[in-house]
């Protein structure tokens, strides 16, 4: 086990958007991280009205000219980074500069979250040369997330209405590994099934899956809940599969208060659960654990 002491001075980059309404994104990240105490660089690629849907077109303003000298700044210091977490982006030239930042600096762990889509379609404002500059950085990434969509995205490979089966699932894992580092993880959340909806992952050779019950209508934010989740557990540096068991109860978690609140489903997610799950019953076992 990982010692939040071995952290300290080593801050974990998180290089997303930062919405000023809606929890989602950095809004997420920074709560869940602290919680498992593990230190944030933060570097927001876009900083936004609102999020990117339900609320119109938001104000945006992202400078890939600060990004570069925010790194170079902090390689100046000598500030080393423990490892990061890459989400949404939204531009091109940024995907590609952080590619080159995080390859430069030979930055590991490396997990990418490849936000772009989700429902079967590209998000709003992302186009094909978003997805292979997004194809470029998950090649050289330790740990990838994508939903459904995103992994069909990915692997160039067409999206139907059919409920997968298992082998349309192996299928997608070697499509991805194909387009993948030779070690990367990879974990695929959001594949449908019956009244259920199923995160598999792949550690090595085998193939498994979590399954978590289907909540109706969409939750914003939802798989950055999952991402952060995912990242600051092995941080900790618990294993794969327990990361991913992590991730999929404390994301159940958060959708079911999001589910009950009567909070605007626009306005993101509803973590005080959550964070409360994570310190009352997670971290108390992950310090207890050799």
């Amino acid at each position: 086990m990982r010692p939040v002491q071995a952290l300290n001075n080593q801050p974990f980059l998180v290089a997303e958007d930062l919405s000023a309404i809606g929890t989602m994104s950095l809004g997420v990240a920074v709560p869940v991280l602290a919680a498992f105490g593990v230190p944030a660089a933060i570097l927001p690629t876009q900083v936004l009205s609102t999020q990117t849907e339900c609320f119109g077109t938001p104000a945006k303003q992202y400078s890939p000219v600060w990004v570069k000298e925010t790194m170079a700044h902090w390689q100046n210091e000598q500030i080393q980074l423990s490892g990061g977490l890459i989400g949404y982006v939204g531009q091109v030239d940024l995907v590609n500069q952080l590619t080159q930042s995080v390859k430069a600096q030979q930055l590991h762990p490396l997990i990418v979250d490849p936000v772009m889509g989700d429902g079967g379609a590209l998000y709003p404002g992302l186009s094909a040369d978003y997805v292979a500059a997004m194809r470029t950085l998950v090649a050289i990434a330790d740990v990838i997330t994508p939903n459904w969509t995103e992994a069909h995205l990915l692997a160039e490979l067409p999206l139907n209405d059919n409920q997968p089966s298992q082998s349309d699932v192996a299928a997608m894992f070697a499509a991805l590994t194909a387009i993948s580092g030779a070690n990367t993880q990879i974990v695929i959340t959001g594949i449908p099934s019956d009244n259920a909806i199923l995160t598999a992952y792949r550690d090595g050779s085998k193939q498994r899956t979590v399954s978590t019950k289907l909540r109706a209508g969409h939750f914003y934010g939802s798989g950055d809940v999952f991402s952060a989740l995912l990242s600051a557990a092995l941080m900790r540096g618990v294993s794969l599969e327990t990361a991913v068991k992590i991730a999929v109860k404390g994301d159940a978690i958060s959708l079911d208060q999001t589910s009950v609140t009567g909070y605007q489903r626009r306005f993101g997610m509803q973590l005080s659960q959550l964070l409360a799950w994570l310190s009352q019953e997670v971290i108390p076992k992950l310090e207890t654990m050799p």
